[in-house]
């Protein structure tokens, strides 16, 4: 008991240093796993300082070497977007066919920042990609704060399609990626529903909606587009079941096939055909190189492409897409800066990896001890099995109330000691890894769009001169009912 008490205690000490700022989670989660480690060491005597140097500390620091070189992919892919201009010129053509109707460009906002993030990562995509997006949602008469709320529910979109975040899910948690990809599918659709709701909602406040045949038919086009495409997706993500894929999906994946390897052959051509007068060429981008955000998108979910290898193809193909003198340079410095603009997430992850090798104890640590329990992991389970819900009604209920917990580096907060929390509930024995898998990634809506210690929320505040907070409370009433429509998905899929 005293061992269990010892973690309960560091967790608050560690929450609190980390919402007052005292500690950033860079180093308060680190701190934390070995405190916790060595703390078992001292009350229990069951295990020795080696098993907190060699199994907790370098064990746990390599945890998640799959979701390290995924994200550092995912940093080198989105710095291929940004420097090519890929991104920059998506968002200006998709403005010059949208129009100026408020409904259509606010949901067009949402959708097209969404497809962005789904492969940009880092400060850097989002100031490129709002300082073109918030001029032109201004421009329709939308509020600077309505403006921020619509970047910030696509940008957290992008992140629940982007496979890279899946990673840390399938590695901590040990959820299957069939199961993840699943769930990540319906909280798109509900978290793009209940942005298409902030909207209008937004729009109403502002007199800014016209009653008109336009407007409905926006409307009903969008509705049955989020529909349609929760459809596909979802019959896509059950490829993996024992019958195989029906025929629906084999005749989809056969004609992707045969475009893709088309449209690749032609770029091919296309670059042998300009060598000639390759040094005395322009940058061009030409309209292949729009569809890099969904080529490892779709290799995974229609092909079932291991993430991993989904981001290599992706990023191939970028550097075939935007081919042009000094591409070879393009590409060593997308390497190079692409993956140190994602090095502070590669960072946490060795002090989330070391955190949770100390709870549940060091990889192949139980297969070193037969029969032997790790003692941080026995002396948590009684004192959890009582207090985690375990029913339907009390997860949704429970997890929903405890929502804004994931605001300012929370207990429930992904990038703080969120997976550390989830390990915990894992060992309660009340929920599947699903279930625990899905909360994380429902209340983490409230994290990636209310959250004012966001430096994406700050910097955005600042750009469109409101208070950070004014944002958090616009945007919260929406983000926390989606966030509970996802718990009620997530208690009628696992529980």
């Amino acid at each position: 008991m005293s061992l269990a008490l010892l973690v309960l205690a560091l967790f608050l000490v560690g929450a609190a240093a980390m919402i007052t700022r005292v500690l950033p989670a860079l180093i308060a989660l680190p701190v934390m796993g070995v405190a916790i480690a060595s703390g078992a060491v001292v009350l229990t005597g069951e295990i020795g300082w080696l098993d907190v140097l060699d199994g907790v500390v370098s064990g746990g620091a390599i945890m998640l070497h799959k979701a390290m070189i995924v994200t550092f992919f995912g940093g080198a892919l989105s710095f291929v977007m940004q420097r090519s201009g890929v991104a920059e010129s998506l968002v200006k053509q998709g403005a010059e066919l949208v129009g100026a109707d408020p409904l259509a460009v606010g949901i067009f906002s949402l959708l097209l920042v969404a497809l962005l993030f789904s492969s940009l990562t880092g400060l850097g995509a989002v100031i490129m990609v709002s300082m073109i997006v918030l001029p032109m949602l201004a421009t329709v008469g939308l509020s600077p704060a309505a403006g921020a709320g619509i970047v910030l529910f696509g940008m957290s979109l992008g992140g629940v399609l982007n496979p890279a975040n899946w990673v840390l899910y399938v590695d901590t948690l040990g959820v299957p990626t069939e199961e993840v990809k699943r769930f990540a599918l319906v909280l798109f659709v509900v978290v793009t529903l209940a942005g298409a709701v902030m909207i209008v909602a937004e729009l109403l406040m502002g007199r800014l909606v016209r009653l008109e045949r336009r407007t409905a038919l926006t409307l009903a086009l969008f509705l049955a587009a989020v529909a349609g495409i929760g459809a596909l997706l979802l019959s896509s993500g059950s490829s993996g079941a024992a019958d195989g894929p029906g025929p629906a999906l084999l005749w989809t994946r056969r004609v992707t096939l045969v475009a893709f390897t088309a449209l690749v052959v032609s770029q091919v051509a296309g670059v042998l055909r300009r060598a000639s007068r390759w040094r005395h060429q322009e940058p061009e981008i030409r309209t292949g190189a729009y569809l890099i955000p969904l080529v490892p998108l779709v290799a995974i979910l229609l092909f079932d492409v291991p993430i991993l290898a989904a981001f290599v193809i992706g990023f191939a193909y970028s550097i075939l897409a935007t081919a042009r003198p000094g591409s070879m340079a393009l590409t060593v410095q997308s390497l190079i800066e692409g993956g140190a603009s994602v090095m502070p997430a590669i960072v946490l992850m060795f002090g989330i990896g070391i955190l949770i090798a100390a709870v549940k104890g060091p990889p192949g640590w139980d297969a070193a001890h037969p029969g032997a329990t790790w003692p941080v992991l026995g002396a948590i389970e009684p004192l959890l099995s009582r207090m985690v819900p375990s029913t339907p009604w009390t997860y949704v209920l429970g997890f929903g109330l405890a929502a804004p917990l994931a605001l300012y580096r929370g207990p429930l907060n992904v990038w703080g000691l969120g997976f550390g929390v989830a390990t915990i509930l894992m060992t309660s024995g009340n929920l599947p890894a699903a279930a625990v898998m899905a909360m994380l990634l429902s209340v983490g809506q409230v994290q990636g769009i209310c959250d004012p210690t966001n430096t994406a929320n700050v910097w955005i505040a600042n750009h469109q001169g409101v208070d950070v907070n004014t944002i958090l409370f616009r945007t919260l009433p929406f983000v926390w009912g989606a966030a509970a429509l996802g718990l009620g998905a997530a208690a009628a899929f696992y529980l």
